[in-house]
């Protein structure tokens, strides 16, 4: 039988417990659980604060504990039949403890630790994290039978809550560790460009994935059924990440977050199931303020139409919240879910494009990139998976590649030899892949190697750099009308970024052409005169595969201004080059996010359907509701029935052709999952 974890789609609350919340009612706890149809809670147990009668001298116990609160909720979730995963957290240490222990601390360049309200950071490579941390665990599952454990802030923590960023941590433990390793000095300051610090971000990773395995290992040995929650790519039950706002951080905000962390999970790591959580407050200094209602809602609507857990975090308990508005929708979306979780368990995509997620190319803004990606294929309706970059140096990954027609590599400029050879086996093999930005032009280490290595470009050397100008643009040809469809109306598309003028094998096609900058001001003298053969866009065909090949970062600029030349020209790209067609056909608005699922015993496929309509800039409204949207696909076998399960209907179909399904969908209000039985 498989771990409980994987069993099904489970509905997490977490309730971030403060210390002066050691005395809840814990009967009134329950049935708030209850009341939000959870079985599973992520509940406060050690770390910063002991919540039950700790023995161990270097574990703080809560000052106003009174009693053991982790075995009083622990028997009553139990009698429930809820789940209880133990959140834990090392990253500090009371002062009283910080002042005894010194060397168990984070150390700036300056000599100074991060003291924030009395609670101080510690540092992985000291002893409370490497050591200490292991006799806490052992404490707690001696002692309590509890299902899982989550830690939070796992690594290098060199921000504070304010955001204050305090350094790389220079303490005595990180010095030595750092010197043995790669005989070096640790660096001063975070600067991608510095050999040394290259080696560093390396260590970091490295170290903390030891320590991370180690606690893992620990943890299996006492007691394998407890489930292992973090944001982590490695020995991992449950992968969970978080959908936030921040006040400072740059707009728009990614609404499609929940959607982009449950599928990189999904088409990543088979072994993990995703968990994410949609985040209550909206920044750390607003803790007792909530987002919209209507930004939980479709966040968790996300995370339900991928088959994930949903999941829902708030500080404090669900009875002493200052801002309450967000409770109804989540208690009706968990309680949907409830009703229905059968049908989002042990499903499948049935994506035929995989998108990258560049995430060891984030250093140099890769991600506005994939962002800008995500956008369009989401907005012109084409299914499509993630997978994390980390998996294409894999061996096995070919066989998980095989499931797709087309894979979006966008700006994902860090490649080790590894990946470069296994993509390269895909389009040899019969892949397609759309390429975009500088991918493949620096090294694993993230050395830049003036040259694009990837073969199937078709690239053989890099002429020169073109720096991003105002002014510059591409100019759609005749002859590009002739392969892109839709450009009858449109001759020019706009480029403000770096653009690599290539080099490129005699078997490309070329398209586009390049303009330089050009004058744009006053309106008498806005004119240009200067129109190069240098291509904006090249194809190559190698082995029995296609590559396509626009080498400059065309989703950075639709994440920016979201202009429609940049989203034509990739879905034309993907659509007239590369032949990708929408597996699933809705004629409803680009607001409208479409997903489709198989059951993996062949019973049901869903077809999905989120309304992101209620966005307007930064705000987030009750979505409008659609009506009447017809919804055309394929189907391989006889359908029995079609009906639609938030609004609880049966609808009407017809199967043209033996093959040919389709239906109309008379509502749509946040969202929707239509099952298509078969026979």
């Amino acid at each position: 039988m498989s771990k409980w974890w994987k069993q099904k789609p489970m509905r997490m609350i977490q309730t971030n417990l403060r210390e002066i919340d050691a005395g809840l009612d814990v009967d009134e706890y329950i049935q708030k659980l209850k009341g939000f149809s959870a079985d599973v809670v992520l509940f406060n147990v050690g770390g910063i604060v002991a919540n039950y009668p700790t023995k161990l001298p270097f574990h703080y116990r809560n000052p106003y504990l009174n009693g053991d609160l982790v075995g009083k909720v622990l028997n009553r979730v139990k009698q429930e039949g809820i789940r209880f995963i133990a959140r834990f957290d090392f990253s500090k240490v009371n002062q009283v403890l910080a002042d005894q222990h010194p060397e168990w601390l984070y150390m700036s360049a300056a000599g100074e630790v991060i003291n924030y309200n009395g609670q101080v950071h510690t540092c992985i490579n000291g002893r409370y994290q490497q050591e200490h941390c292991l006799e806490i665990l052992e404490e707690v599952i001696d002692n309590y039978l509890i299902d899982g454990v989550f830690f939070n802030m796992a690594g290098y923590v060199t921000t504070d809550y304010s955001g204050n960023y305090h350094g790389i941590c220079q303490c005595d433990n990180c010095k030595q560790a750092f010197y043995e390793r790669y005989g070096h000095p640790l660096p001063l300051k975070e600067d991608i460009n510095d050999p040394v610090f290259r080696l560093y971000d390396k260590f970091r990773e490295e170290t903390s994935r030891e320590l991370f395995h180690k606690i893992c290992r620990f943890i299996k040995g006492k007691n394998e059924n407890i489930a292992i929650a973090l944001w982590a790519h490695e020995g991992v039950d449950i992968f969970r990440s978080e959908s936030n706002t921040a006040i400072d951080r740059p707009l728009p905000e990614w609404n499609y977050s929940a959607g982009h962390h449950v599928k990189m999970v999904l088409g990543s790591w088979d072994h993990m199931v995703p968990s994410n959580t949609a985040v209550h407050f909206v920044d750390f200094p607003f803790r007792h303020s909530s987002v919209s209602p209507n930004l939980t809602a479709v966040r968790i609507a996300q995370s339900i139409v991928y088959g994930a857990w949903p999941d829902y975090y708030v500080i404090g308990t669900l009875s002493n919240q200052d801002d309450r508005l967000c409770f109804d929708a989540v208690k009706q979306l968990f309680g949907f879910h409830k009703q229905n979780e059968e049908y989002y368990t042990d499903i499948e995509s049935i994506s035929d494009v995989c998108l990258v997620v560049p995430s060891k190319s984030t250093h140099h803004g890769s991600m506005k990139e994939f962002r800008g990606i995500y956008r369009i294929l989401t907005e012109s309706h084409i299914l499509f998976d993630l997978i994390h970059d980390g998996m294409l140096s894999d061996s096995s990954v070919m066989e998980k590649l095989k499931k797709y027609k087309t894979l979006i590599l966008p700006d994902m400029r860090n490649m080790s030899d590894a990946v470069l050879k296994n993509i390269e086996s895909y389009v040899s093999e019969g892949g397609n892949v759309l390429v975009t930005g500088r991918t493949s032009t620096y090294d694993a280490q993230g050395n830049s190697l003036d040259n694009v290595m990837l073969a199937c470009t078709g690239v053989r050397g890099i002429r020169k750099m073109i720096p991003r100008e105002k002014g510059m643009y591409f100019r759609v040809r005749t002859g590009d009308k002739e392969v892109l469809n839709g450009f009858e109306d449109l001759d020019i598309i706009y480029l403000y970024d770096d653009f690599m003028e290539l080099d490129v094998d005699d078997d490309c096609e070329k398209y586009l052409a390049y303009i330089p900058t050009c004058m744009f001001g006053p309106p008498e003298k806005c004119y240009y005169a200067v129109e190069t053969t240098i291509p904006g866009m090249i194809s190559k065909q190698y082995g029995k595969g296609k590559c396509v090949f626009i080498p400059w970062s065309i989703g950075k600029h639709y994440e920016s201004l979201s202009n429609h030349a940049h989203s034509m020209l990739l879905v034309g790209a993907l659509r007239d080059l590369l032949q990708v067609k929408n597996i699933v056909s809705a004629d409803v608005s680009p607001l409208v996010e479409l997903a489709s699922h198989i059951q993996k015993d062949g019973k049901w496929q869903l077809v999905s359907l989120v309304n992101h309509s209620g966005q307007l800039g930064t705000g987030f409204f009750e979505p409008l509701t659609i009506y009447d949207i017809p919804v055309r696909l394929k189907v391989d076998r006889p359908v029995t029935g079609v009906k639609a399960l938030y609004g609880g209907m049966s609808l009407n179909f017809h199967v043209d052709n033996g093959s040919e399904l389709s239906f109309t969908l008379p509502r749509l209000e946040l969202f929707e999952t239509i099952v298509i039985e078969f026979s």
